[in-house]
């Protein structure tokens, strides 16, 4: 939890993720991918990185449970985290997340909505001891018609019509006094599509914020952005060195002997650099960061990591996976391989189950004995201006 919120609002996020995604042809939209990341975790991050957030729980179909928080898991969730069975309408959904809740607000959010940002959900959440019903809308930009039996019936004034989106935020005591009386204005009528509609049913008042017209819902598969995918592959090979420490993937191996080069001589790294530069037709390491500039006379290639990870940012891009082979007929590596991983996952910013790297020998041919050899592909993907995970 972060400091220096004490006397401002906090809220438990309820995230609806209990739908049958029957309008995407057979894909389920929480896990689609979205520049990398399952849609849903989108949700969950902004959710994690609003300082209003206390707890998030999610309500999702019973086969989705086990996957659910295991993603959590996978992409550092720390906030209190519940996941729970939902139900088959939103309504009895959002219903089941609340048994779970202990906070005086509650901000109600699709799990399908992805870019929401943590700023949007601290504003509006900021608004709810005050009005006590608040959700974010957007105005329509385009004409609306009524149409029955394939005739126009009529031109509502689009003035007064806006798109409704979510998190929708309310203390949680209004809420259940608007789900009570909801119910005895009508026992019989239809779920509800949103939770303002509760309140719309129990004569209760609703205030609008402004909303943001990239806040969008998947609904169906035309909804996900699509994204531009480059490939790179980039190898580098290095010979042994008396005197040098071993360093791959940033771990320092034992070892007798080291890799010569004018930097720290990370082969891996460097095949996974130009590998990066490569598929965006950058050019190589040695334009970069030339072995000829004092600068980077034993500099970690870590570092020369970051720095073109810089460069792939600024391009509108980040690795969507990365696949490393080491050739090496010593030392063995099987011990180092998990520690490798966690540095490229680190320096990357993906999450570690994107990154592989496997080490092989070439059976006393080729390199055996001389040095280390290396070979990087990876694909990256274009970035979403929304995206939360990084």
């Amino acid at each position: 939890m972060k400091t220096g919120m004490t006397n401002k609002a906090r809220a438990a996020a309820i995230i609806a993720a209990a739908g049958s995604s029957s309008r995407m042809g057979g894909r389920d939209k929480l896990f689609a991918d979205l520049d990398g990341a399952p849609v849903i975790m989108h949700s969950v991050l902004a959710f994690e990185k609003a300082e209003s957030i206390d707890e998030i729980i999610i309500a999702a179909r019973f086969d989705s449970i086990v996957k659910i928080r295991q993603l959590c898991k996978e992409y550092g969730i720390t906030k209190p985290l519940i996941v729970t069975e939902g139900a088959e309408t939103r309504q009895e959904t959002v219903a089941c997340a609340l048994r779970a809740n202990s906070s005086g607000i509650i901000a109600v959010h699709d799990g399908a909505r992805p870019f929401i940002t943590p700023e949007f959900i601290d504003r509006i959440i900021g608004l709810a001891p005050e009005k006590g019903a608040v959700i974010p809308a957007v105005k329509v930009k385009e004409t609306v018609k009524v149409v029955r039996g394939g005739r126009v019936i009529s031109t509502p004034d689009r003035d007064e019509l806006y798109l409704v989106q979510t998190p929708q935020v309310f203390l949680f005591e209004k809420y259940q006094e608007a789900v009570e009386k909801a119910r005895e204005a009508d026992r019989n009528a239809p779920p509800v599509t949103d939770d303002a509609q509760l309140f719309e049913r129990a004569g209760m008042e609703v205030f609008v914020t402004e909303g943001d017209y990239g806040n969008i819902k998947i609904t169906t598969k035309d909804d996900l952005p699509c994204s531009e995918l480059r490939i790179g592959s980039g190898y580098d090979v290095h010979r042994f060195a008396r005197d040098r420490k071993l360093i791959l993937c940033g771990a320092e191996i034992p070892h007798e002997e080291g890799l010569f080069g004018h930097s720290d001589a990370d082969v891996a790294v460097h095949a996974l650099m130009d590998a990066l530069l490569g598929a965006l037709a950058l050019g190589d390491i040695g334009r970069h960061f030339p072995n000829t500039g004092p600068q980077y006379k034993g500099i970690s290639s870590m570092e020369l990591l970051r720095r073109v990870m810089v460069l792939i940012n600024e391009k509108g891009y980040s690795p969507s996976n990365i696949d490393i082979t080491i050739i090496a007929d010593r030392p063995k590596l099987a011990d180092y391989i998990l520690q490798m991983r966690e540095n490229i996952a680190e320096a990357c910013r993906i999450p570690l189950n994107r990154i592989s790297v496997k080490a092989t020998t070439e059976e006393g041919l080729g390199l055996a004995g001389k040095g280390i050899g290396a070979n990087a592909i990876c694909l990256l993907k274009e970035v979403h201006a929304m995206r939360q995970f990084t």
